[in-house]
């Protein structure tokens, strides 16, 4: 594996391959200095509150670095993704339940059209059907994308207290650009895409390879994950999990559950590294 990423680049994401490790993403925008409030989190079926910090100092308890997912986690695109996948079926007569429509949230494109051949019946070949996933997605991000709650907010939070952070995605590159083309993402130390491994989640490899280029251990860290099979991921890659969901239903294994990222701070992130991991 190149360790090449293992540089940081001041100001630019990073990427292991050279025409996206050159290009610059826009700067990140903060939009307020003020803390969020507190959220109830939950473990399995039990709330559990992370203390309140008490003052404005830096926990003496902070993870390592911090890794996000990115659909679902920082940026509303899931409904977009889902979108897509019902109007691909349409284009050959075909359609999917509701209940079948969940099983495709945290797929990657090629993952995802390999089940719609499966259960649509189409007679594409998967890689075109990938492609016209992510074309019919990517569409719809000028006007439609938006960030979760929070997410923005914390990512400017953690790095303006100085704490890497780390963008883990089962998303293509190609994805990843046209989302910073819609919004404004700023830095990552490091960046996994699908296009990185050879196995997407729920596989580790993905977070193994980001806290390799990060030279980390995973149990120092803390990762945030929309997904059944993102959290089943970061478990297996050895990593603290704060699932987000706005119905706080949590995949066993998660630590903790909160349905969006307003809480987040650099206190907060402590107070959660200082939970003992769930098992799965």
């Amino acid at each position: 594996m190149s360790h090449e990423a293992r540089d940081r680049a001041n100001g630019t994401a990073v990427h292991s391959c050279p025409a996206c490790r050159a290009r610059r993403h826009r700067s990140f925008r903060r939009r307020s200095s003020a803390r969020p409030p507190l959220h109830t989190v939950r473990r399995g079926n039990q709330p559990v509150t992370p203390s309140t910090p008490s003052s404005d100092h830096r926990p003496s308890a902070q993870p390592a670095a911090v890794l996000f997912d990115l659909d679902g986690t920082l940026v509303d695109s899931e409904r977009l993704w889902l979108d897509a996948i019902r109007a691909r079926l349409a284009l050959d007569g075909a359609a999917v339940s509701s209940a079948q429509l969940v099983e495709f949230e945290g797929l990657s494109s090629i993952e995802a059209a390999h089940a719609l051949i499966e259960v649509g019946g189409l007679s594409a070949r998967a890689a075109e059907v990938a492609a016209d996933l992510e074309a019919l997605t990517i569409d719809a991000f000028a006007d439609r994308l938006s960030w979760v709650s929070g997410a923005e907010e914390a990512l400017g939070h953690l790095r303006g207290e100085g704490i890497r952070i780390a963008l883990v995605t089962s998303s293509t590159h190609r994805w990843v650009d046209a989302v910073a083309e819609s919004l404004a993402l700023g830095a990552f130390d490091v960046v996994v895409t699908a296009d990185d491994v050879q196995h997407t989640k729920p596989d580790p490899e993905p977070y193994l390879q980001a806290f390799d280029l990060l030279g980390i251990d995973p149990g120092t860290c803390l990762v945030f994950e929309d997904s059944e099979v993102g959290v089943r991921a970061a478990v297996a890659a050895g990593s603290r999990v704060v699932q987000v969901r706005a119905d706080l239903r949590a995949t066993s294994g998660a630590t903790a559950c909160i349905p969006d990222l307003r809480p987040v701070t650099a206190a907060w992130v402590a107070s959660v590294m200082a939970l003992e991991p769930a098992l799965p």
